[in-house]
């Protein structure tokens, strides 16, 4: 049972009142939403590790974007992975019947569809690069609670199979493993293996597995096979997700406590830095742009912040914004022009992009 629970009540506005209980019961599956706020056929997965962005290119290759699942509209926005800036608030459009709370969003091992991570309803959701549901991708066969409930973060394993945090229920506190068609294949992390507990994020290294775990307060790691190998470091308290910085570095979104904020660690687990511009608050997701500041999301939006610990512009104001994840060489994407930092977007244009070779 999770101690670090959560519950969302919509304001009139729009916005999210968020309340954190502790040591509570097992919430419902509405109340499971974080504080604040067919088929393809299987290829190689991405390399593990942190790929290097570059721009999107011209009619005729793949397209690359930063996706962030906006939890309170039930849907993925897409950013420019070089500036940061909004490409389109509805990348995958509100689909409030197939959505309750995307985490996170990847390319499907494919790179012709996308993979979303839903929190409260179980399972993880498939959509076309233009959108379009295409429906359960994991657990094959649709939710079964005692596979997967209450899921975080989702990362490609460098032998294709798909690994989701799972953080309640019969299978709570593991990592869970799927093949290339959401079959369920054991788990890749076994449940408490190490003192996990509350798993949040899943972040593949060349060598190593780093996990966040929430109710210990602490990033573990494990190896490729998925044993326990020792703690990468404490952090007080709430480590969302975990990314890699140009040099190696790893960069923790957390949430709350003293070490509130983008939280640097040397590769070794060497503490760096911690960066909390003043007015922000409830850290989820976290980037390196190319020029070195981070993208990281709150409950207020999706921002761009230094290392001198200022906030140099916010991209987009919501609430419900998650993880960020880098997709690279996505087929046949619809990409729209950004509007206003509201999210609106009058008289999109309208760009398609694909590669020419599969």
């Amino acid at each position: 049972m999770m101690r670090k629970l959560f519950l969302c009540t919509a304001l009139a506005a729009g916005s999210a009142l968020e309340l954190l209980a502790s040591q509570a019961a097992e919430p419902t599956e509405r109340e499971r939403i974080e504080v604040e706020g067919g088929p393809d056929s299987a290829a190689a997965p991405p390399a593990a590790g942190r790929p290097t962005p570059r721009p999107t290119g011209p009619a005729g290759i793949g397209v690359d974007l930063l996706l962030v699942p906006d939890s309170t509209a039930d849907r993925v926005m897409a950013f420019d992975p070089i500036t940061g800036n909004l490409v389109n608030a509805d990348f995958i459009p509100p689909d409030p019947t197939n959505l309750s709370t995307p985490k996170s969003a990847i390319a499907h091992s494919s790179n012709a569809s996308i993979l979303v991570a839903d929190q409260i309803d179980d399972v993880v959701q498939q959509y076309a690069a233009d959108g379009t549901y295409i429906g359960i991708f994991a657990p094959a066969g649709g939710p079964n609670p005692a596979i997967l409930d209450n899921i975080l973060g989702i990362a490609y394993r460098p032998n294709g199979d798909l690994e989701v945090p799972v953080d309640s229920g019969t299978n709570q506190d593991s990592v869970a493993g799927f093949d290339g068609t959401g079959t369920y294949v054991g788990n890749f992390i076994a449940n408490a293996a190490g003192g996990l507990d509350g798993p949040f994020d899943v972040y593949f290294r060349a060598s190593d597995v780093l996990v966040s775990s929430i109710n210990t307060d602490q990033i573990l790691r494990y190896d490729l096979s998925g044993a326990f190998l020792g703690v990468f470091t404490a952090i007080n308290d709430f480590p969302e997700q975990i990314a890699e910085a140009s040099n190696s570095n790893v960069l923790v979104a957390n949430f709350s406590g003293t070490e509130e904020g983008v939280v640097e660690y040397t590769a070794a687990g060497a503490f760096v830095g911690r960066y909390d511009p003043t007015g922000l608050t409830g850290y989820r997701g976290v980037y390196e742009l190319p020029n070195g500041n981070i993208l990281t999301t709150t409950g207020t939006g999706v921002h761009e912040i230094s290392r001198a610990g200022a906030l140099v512009e916010t991209k987009i104001s919501v609430t419900g914004a998650q993880y960020i994840e880098l997709v690279q060489d996505l087929v046949t994407v619809r990409v729209l022009t950004a509007g206003p930092a509201t999210g609106s977007n009058p008289a999109s244009e309208v760009r398609r992009f694909q590669r020419t070779s599969p």
